[in-house]
Parts: structure tokens; sequence; C-alpha cells
């Protein structure tokens, strides 16, 4: 399996995604956030894509879209899973991460994809979504860190995709950020959303610009063992 990340800036508004590749076993996009972690506008000049692969993809990659016909930027990211834990669901009601361990590592450059899914407490969903915004104003700044970017869709689970030098850096800064750590624990004490999920993937390849440039480029990961169905 593997999944591509793709975000895209357009030159004029749209109501609807202007790309979706062909050829993924499950496509998901939404509006995004203008290049970073932050809530979309939902005036329709950002969005994302979320594909997911069942060969590898690199190939398919190095034709898509980048400047041009419509689009002032683009960006696209190759990733190979290694890790799942959660219950939420993306479009259409769909688990494609379900068969996958809940343990993995990656060793080089990693991503990882929580997913939100909505429907609970209104109040409650307003504080996850304060966090968030919280915390990606401060996700920017951490060592090792890429690139930030969110997805809300209107069928399926909210996307956060954040990339990293490695995963250790990842890691440090999620178990180490106080403000992290107690969101975490509020979740887990009192769940801020009704399902959730947490992917982890190496970094395989990416191609284009975001906010002027690749924040990935020259990076890449692999899996430290081989992926296993849990």
């Amino acid at each position: 399996m593997h999944v591509t990340w793709s975000a895209l800036e357009l030159s004029e508004p749209s109501s609807v995604c202007p790309w979706l590749p062909e050829g993924a076993s499950l496509v998901q996009a939404g509006q995004a956030g203008a290049g970073r972690a932050e809530l979309p506008s939902f005036e329709g000049r950002w969005w994302s894509v979320l594909a997911v692969w069942d060969q590898e993809p690199h190939t398919r990659v190095q034709e898509w879209p980048v400047a041009g016909d419509g689009l002032h930027a683009a960006w696209h990211v190759v990733l190979m899973p290694v890790a799942y834990r959660g219950d939420a669901v993306l479009s259409g009601g769909r688990r494609p991460f379900a068969s996958l361990p809940a343990r993995g590592r990656v060793a080089g450059a990693a991503a990882i994809i929580t997913l939100a899914g909505l429907g609970g407490e209104q109040a409650r969903e307003q504080e996850f979504f304060e966090r968030f915004v919280a915390l990606g104003r401060q996700v920017e700044a951490a060592d090792g860190h890429r690139a930030a970017l969110i997805q809300a869709p209107e069928d399926g689970a909210v996307l956060t995709f954040t990339a990293w030098r490695t995963l250790r850096d990842a890691v440090t800064w999620a178990y180490h950020r106080p403000e992290h750590s107690a969101t975490v624990q509020r979740h887990e004490e009192h769940p801020l959303i009704p399902t959730s999920g947490f992917l982890r993937c190496a970094v395989v390849g990416s191609r284009g610009t975001l906010r002027g440039t690749d924040p990935l480029a020259g990076l890449t990961g692999t899996p430290v063992v081989p992926q296993e169905a849990a």
C-alpha cells in the first residue's frame, strides 16, 4: 500500500477540487488551510487530496500537475504507511489502513497523518479545533518540522498532515511539548471527537512546491521493518 498527499493552491477560487488522481483505490479531497496547519477559510483557493494506492504510484506523480493551468502551485508527496491505530473512517465510510500494524518505525524522513471523525458534541469539537489551531502555530518552530497541512472534506474524517526530517523529530515534539501531551491526555480521558486515527508513514518522494519551495526536497525515509498485517 502507498498513500499520496497533494496540496493545491489555485489561481482562482473553486467550489470543487479542480484535480483528482486517476487509478487510486480511494480518493478524499477537501479544502485546506493556506499551506499551513490552520483551519481552512473555505474560500476555495487551497485544496488537498489524499489518495490510497494498491501499487507504488511514484511514476504517475511525475506527470501530475504543478504550477500552470489554473494552479498557482501544487505539491505532491508519496508515502508508504508503516503503522496505524484508530477507528476513524474516510470518504464513503472506508477504513483502508485497518490492516496495518499498530506499531512501526521509519528511518529518515517521515510523515504523520491524523484522522478526526466529527459528529459528536459540539462543545468538545470546538475545544478540539481550538487546541489544534494553537498546536498548529507551535509545530512550525519544532526541530525537524518540514510541513503541516489540513484537509476538511464534506464526507470523511478531517485530516492533518505533518512532514518531518525524521520520525524521531516528530515523536520528540509530540511527547515533549506540554501542550500536545495535555491535548492527548484530555482526549484519552474525555474524548473530544467520536472517532480518531493516527497513521505513520515513510516519505518515498515529493514533487512541486508548497509556498515557494519543496519542503521535502532530497529527503526520503524507509520502514525499519517490513510491513505485516496486524
